[in-house]
């Protein structure tokens, strides 16, 4: 059964408090990005953005249902759901690097552009349909299913290298303003992505004040560098 409020440690209601300053920020983040960046410049870098904060904040919802609320006749399903948004907000992040690396008119630019943001959405939409035992191994040889365990030791380390070192590429790429702009885009996701992944690992910990709460401290810090990396030009 679910833990009912009332059972809840100081620690784990710290945590869970911090969780939804999390939350909070990332649908702040996502209202600023749609409602004024992108009406006003009608970018879709900025509407990649907003959507991006968005599904980050979907995706923590149903991570904390996952963690603290549900039963476990309900943690496969929290657990699709909450993947499922993630990798969606891996497919908007994919989408704004498209805009700023396929810039070319070409044949080939514009395909990049279109499929690169698609991988995520289909392991989205794939993880709607894993089979129980590919999340958890129900003969109990495993912790993880086959599924859960190829995304989370093989593809996720991929993402994690993969989008933050292209913002690195960029920023290489360019000069003054936005060369930081990149760079600090680079480092927030390479912060926030190597927290999600060490995560599972903190979690299987004792219920410690500092395993429960560094976390969702580290992932304000990232998403604080990311928000001062998209402001930086009107900073100057």
């Amino acid at each position: 059964m679910a833990c009912d409020p009332g059972c809840f440690s100081l620690n784990q209601t710290l945590s869970i408090a911090l969780y939804f300053t999390v939350i909070g920020f990332k649908f702040l983040l996502f209202s600023y990005f749609l409602l004024i960046r992108f009406r006003k410049t009608k970018r879709m870098y900025w509407l990649y953005f907003s959507l991006f904060f968005i599904f980050l904040a979907a995706s923590r919802v149903f991570y904390l249902m996952y963690d603290f609320f549900f039963g476990v006749d309900d943690k496969n399903l929290a657990w699709r759901f909450a993947n499922s948004a993630g990798w969606l907000s891996v497919a908007m992040l994919s989408g704004i690097l498209s805009t700023l690396l396929f810039t070319g008119e070409s044949k080939l630019h514009q395909i990049l552009k279109k499929v690169f943001p698609l991988v995520p959405i289909g392991i989205a939409v794939f993880i709607l349909f894993f089979p129980d035992i590919w999340i958890y191994d129900t003969n109990g040889l495993f912790f993880w299913g086959a599924g859960k365990l190829v995304l989370n030791v093989i593809v996720l380390p991929i993402y994690i290298v993969l989008l933050p070192f292209m913002f690195f590429y960029l920023a290489k790429r360019s000069a003054g303003t936005l060369q930081r702009s990149f760079l600090l885009n680079g480092l927030g996701l390479l912060m926030y992505y190597i927290v999600r992944a060490v995560q599972p690992v903190l979690a299987g910990m004792t219920w410690s004040g500092t395993a429960m709460m560094l976390p969702p401290l580290l992932i304000l810090l990232s998403i604080l560098i990311i928000t001062f990396a998209n402001q930086y030009e009107s900073l100057k």
